[in-house]
């Protein structure tokens, strides 16, 4: 007789339980569904459109801007380095013409005995894939030239 009582009183606490929780679930759902349907997107105004047009005239002009200092740098870099050509002229006559290699093209043959390799490498910034290929370039002509028997220094 307690056993069923029991199962009453537990069947009832459940039921009032999983009542509770629906009204808490719907008052929860309730309370977001204002800020769903105002949410939605409509058609923009005239002054959106406006407001976009001249965000979009503004970007423009800084980007033409932009482009002018930058020819304006270029144009002083190429004018620095013509002026400095004179000075680097003794470059040559110590060391000869430079040797371009291109990757898998090392040819240490061609090579003096002794032979100093003077990698150039940058320091200005996204430069990083351009001083890897130095490196392993670098790399690669000392062991052809250590595998030929040469001497190398760098």
């Amino acid at each position: 007789c307690q056993s069923a009582s029991f199962v009453a009183f537990a069947s009832s606490c459940l039921r009032n339980l999983s009542k509770m929780a629906f009204r808490v679930a719907a008052k929860r759902a309730s309370s977001a569904l204002p800020e769903l349907i105002g949410k939605t997107r409509g058609m923009a105004t005239e002054k959106q459109i406006w407001n976009q047009i001249q965000s979009t005239k503004n970007i423009q002009k800084i980007t033409s801007s932009m482009k002018m200092v930058s020819a304006a740098k270029l144009k002083g870099d190429e004018n620095r380095l013509a002026r400095s050509e004179p000075f680097n002229a003794w470059t040559f006559a110590l060391s000869g013409d430079p040797v371009e290699i291109e990757k898998g093209s090392i040819d240490s043959s061609n090579f003096p005995q002794k032979t100093l390799v003077v990698p150039l490498s940058s320091d200005k910034g996204l430069c990083g894939g351009i001083n890897t290929f130095i490196t392993r370039s670098t790399k690669e002509i000392i062991s052809s030239l250590k595998a030929d028997g040469k001497e190398c220094d760098v």
